[in-house]
C-alpha cells in the first residue's frame, strides 16, 4: 500500500487533507503507532516498532529519538536508525545545538531542507540531504526530539511535516506514560529491595561480614566498576578503605587512606552529602587511587549515625556520567541503613571485647578468691571437719572459713553476702578479711563479741545495700564443746546419731544495722556428733518446676548421711541438691560445712 501511495505522489509523498484533520494515511500510521506502544513490553522495543512502522509511510535514510538527560541539559540517543554506532554511543547535544538541540530550545518544528546550505546542521550522516526535528512536548515541557534525515533535498512535504508533528505527540505522550509506568515499578522495586536490605543488614553484627554483604547488595542496585567503602577512624582522623571489590571479587589494588575534605569521598565526609561527579578529568578536587584503571565518573555518598560520620561509600565506573540521579538518591537511603547496620557492629564489637575483658578479669578474680578460700581441712585432734561448695556464678557470694583460735581451740565460719557475682564476691573477700582480722586479735572474745565488732567495722565503711550473713562457731577440743554465734544464716543442725534438731541462734546480718548484740549458744557435744551450717542456697535450690529443695528434703538427706564422715555428709547433701535441681539454672551459691565429732 505504502509503494503504490509513493508512486502516485511522488513530490508530497501523502495525499492532502483538510487543514487540522489528518489524513487517512496519516491516521492509519498514527493507529499503527499507538498500537505498536501500547503493546509493546517496554519503551525501547515500542519506539523500535514506530520506527518500522514509520519506514512504510516514510522512506527516511536516518531516524533517532533523542531524550534530555536528567538536567535537561543534553540530548542523548535513545534509539537510532541509519547513524553509526560510534555516533549514537558518544554522541550528545546541547540545548540549541545543531538542527536537534535547536527545536529542543525553541520547542518548535525545525526543517532543513538543504543541509548543505544550513549552518546549524552538524553532519552525522553523509547520505542525508534534508533533515526535519520535531520537539517531544509532555505538559508544556520539552522532553526529547524526533529527529528524521531524507535522502534528497525538500524531502519534507507540509504533509510529512503533519505526520511527523502528529507522530511527536503520540511519542511525548506515550514516553512520559512508560517513564511514569517505569519510575514507578523502579520504585516499587527499589523500595522492596531497600526494605529487604535493611532488615537484612540490621541482622548482621559481624563487620566484615556486613561490608561484603553490602558490596554485593550495592551491585544489585547500581552498576559500577569499583566499590570502596571507607571507615571513618576517629583516633588517626581519616577515612580508611575497609574493603575494595572490582568487577565480581575483591581489588587487590591499593587503595589510599583519605583526609577529610580531600579527593571525591574526603569532600563528600566534610560536606554530610553526595557528591556525584560525571565526569573526574574535569573535576579539580578529584584524586586518584587505581593506576590500573581508567575511572571517568564518581559517585560518594556519606554514612552518617545521630550526626555522626561513619564513613563514605564509594563507587567508581569506567564510563562517562554512569551515576544517575536515582543511583544517588538509592545510595542515600541505603547509606542510611548502613550506617546503623555499622554501629550496631561496631558495638557489638565492642561488647564482645568487654566481655572477653570482663572475662579475663573475671578469672583473675576468681583465681584470687580461691586463694582466700581453703582448699582443704585443717587437722584438730578428736574433731572431722568437711565442706563443699558450689557458686551459682563464675564468683560467689558465698565463703567459708577455718581459723585457729587458741590452744586446742578452731573457729569455723560459713558467710553468705547480700547479691551476686564480682560485687558479692568483693564484698565477701572483705568480710573474710575482717573476719580473720578479729579472730587473730580477739581469740579471746566469744562468737557474739566478734559478730558484734565486725557489724560496728562494716556499718561504719557504709557500703548501700551491702550486707552479710554469717555463722560463726569456735570449738574447743579439750571440752568437746562449740560455741555458736548467728547473723542472718539459717539456724545450724545438730545431728546425733539420727536425731536431727535446729540450733536456734540467730540475729540481723551484719553490715545492716549499727549497734546490735548478738548472742551465742553453747552446746556440749559427744562421740559421733555433728553439727552442720549451710547457707540459704542449700535450702532454697529449685528445680525446673520452680519447687524449692526445701527444709523437709534437708532434714531428710541429712539423717540419711548421718553415719558419715562430716565429708560425706558435707559433699551428699550438695550432691542431693544438684539432683533435686536436674538441670535448672542455679541462682544461689549453694555452701555446707560439717564439724564432726571423732572418737580419740
Amino acid at each position: 500500500m505504502s509503494d503504490q501511495l509513493f508512486k502516485n505522489q511522488p513530490e508530497t509523498g501523502l495525499r492532502s487533507a483538510p487543514a487540522g484533520r489528518p489524513s487517512a494515511e496519516i491516521a492509519e500510521c498514527l493507529l499503527g503507532v499507538s498500537t505498536a506502544l501500547n503493546t509493546a513490553s517496554d519503551l525501547e522495543s515500542g519506539l523500535h516498532e514506530v520506527a518500522r512502522l514509520l519506514k512504510g509511510y516514510i522512506d527516511y535514510e536516518t531516524l533517532a529519538i533523542l531524550l534530555l538527560d536528567e538536567l535537561g541539559h543534553e540530548l542523548r540517543f535513545e534509539i537510532a536508525v541509519g547513524f553509526d554506532s560510534e555516533v549514537v554511543k558518544h554522541w550528545r547535544f546541547g540545548l540549541g545545538q545543531g538542527i536537534v538541540g535547536t527545536a529542543a530550545q525553541r520547542g518548535e518544528v525545525v526543517v532543513a531542507n538543504d543541509v548543505a546550505c544550513d549552518s546549524r546542521y552538524i553532519n552525522a550522516s553523509a547520505d542525508v540531504r534534508s533533515e526535519i526535528a520535531v520537539p517531544l512536548i509532555s505538559k508544556g515541557h520539552t522532553i526529547g526530539v524526533l529527529e528524521v534525515g531524507g535522502s534528497r533535498r525538500d524531502f519534507f512535504s507540509a504533509e510529512r511535516q503533519r505526520l511527523l508533528s502528529f507522530l511527536g505527540d503520540h511519542l511525548a505522550a506515550a514516553i512520559e506514560s512508560a517513564r511514569l509506568y517505569q519510575n514507578m515499578s523502579e520504585q516499587a522495586r527499589t523500595l522492596s529491595l531497600l526494605h529487604q536490605v535493611s532488615r537484612e543488614l540490621t541482622s548482621i553484627l559481624d563487620r566484615r561480614q556486613l561490608v561484603q554483604r553490602v558490596a554485593e547488595m550495592v551491585k544489585h542496585l547500581v552498576n559500577y566498576d569499583i566499590f570502596t567503602l571507607f571507615l571513618w577512624d576517629e583516633q588517626q582522623q581519616l577515612l580508611v578503605p575497609s574493603l575494595s571489590i572490582r568487577g565480581d571479587g575483591p581489588w587487590t589494588g591499593q587503595k589510599m587512606t583519605m583526609e577529610i575534605g580531600r579527593g571525591i569521598s574526603g569532600t563528600a565526609a566534610a560536606l554530610r552529602q553526595p557528591i556525584r561527579v560525571p565526569n573526574v578529568h574535569r573535576e579539580p578536587r578529584y584524586v586518584s587511587c587505581s593506576h590500573d584503571f581508567d575511572v571517568k565518573s564518581e559517585l560518594a555518598v556519606p554514612m552518617i549515625f545521630k550526626g555522626n560520620l561513619i564513613g563514605v561509600l564509594d563507587l567508581e565506573s569506567g564510563s562517562y556520567d554512569a551515576f544517575s540521579n536515582r543511583d544517588q538518591q538509592l545510595l542515600s537511603t541505603l547509606a542510611s541503613s548502613m550506617a546503623i547496620a555499622l554501629e550496631n557492629a561496631r558495638l557489638y564489637e565492642q561488647l564482645q571485647e568487654d566481655e572477653k575483658r570482663l572475662e579475663k578479669d573475671l578469672s583473675t578474680a576468681r583465681e584470687v578468691q580461691k586463694q582466700l578460700l581453703p582448699t582443704s581441712t585443717p587437722w584438730v585432734q578428736g574433731v572431722e571437719i568437711g565442706f563443699a561448695y558450689d557458686p551459682a556464678r563464675h564468683l560467689g557470694g558465698d565463703f567459708y572459713d577455718f581459723l585457729p583460735f587458741g590452744d586446742g581451740r578452731i573457729a569455723i565460719a560459713v558467710g553468705d553476702v547480700a547479691g551476686k557475682a564480682t560485687s558479692a564476691a568483693l564484698y565477701g573477700s572483705l568480710a573474710v578479711g575482717t573476719l580473720r582480722e578479729y579472730a587473730a586479735g580477739h581469740s579471746g572474745f566469744g562468737p557474739g563479741r566478734i559478730l558484734t565488732d565486725m557489724n560496728q567495722k562494716l556499718c561504719q565503711l557504709g557500703f548501700d545495700n551491702r550486707f552479710v550473713a554469717l555463722g560463726f562457731g569456735v570449738y574447743d577440743s579439750h571440752r568437746r564443746q562449740l560455741t555458736l554465734a548467728n547473723s542472718g544464716l539459717p539456724f545450724p543442725y545438730l545431728l546425733r546419731g539420727r536425731t536431727l534438731q535446729r540450733i536456734e541462734v540467730g540475729g540481723v546480718p551484719l553490715g545492716l544495722l549499727s549497734g546490735r548484740q548478738y548472742d551465742e549458744v553453747t552446746i556440749d557435744l559427744h562421740e559421733g556428733d555433728a553439727v552442720v551450717l549451710i547457707s540459704d542456697g542449700v535450702e532454697d535450690s529449685l528445680n525446673s518446676s520452680e519447687e524449692e529443695f526445701g527444709r523437709e528434703r534437708l532434714e531428710g538427706t541429712l539423717q540419711r548421711l548421718a553415719s558419715g564422715s562430716a565429708r560425706e555428709i558435707a559433699r551428699g547433701l550438695l550432691a542431693a541438691t544438684h539432683m533435686h535441681a536436674e538441670q535448672a539454672e542455679t541462682y544461689d551459691d549453694r555452701t555446707v560445712l560439717v564439724l564432726k565429732v571423732a572418737g580419740e
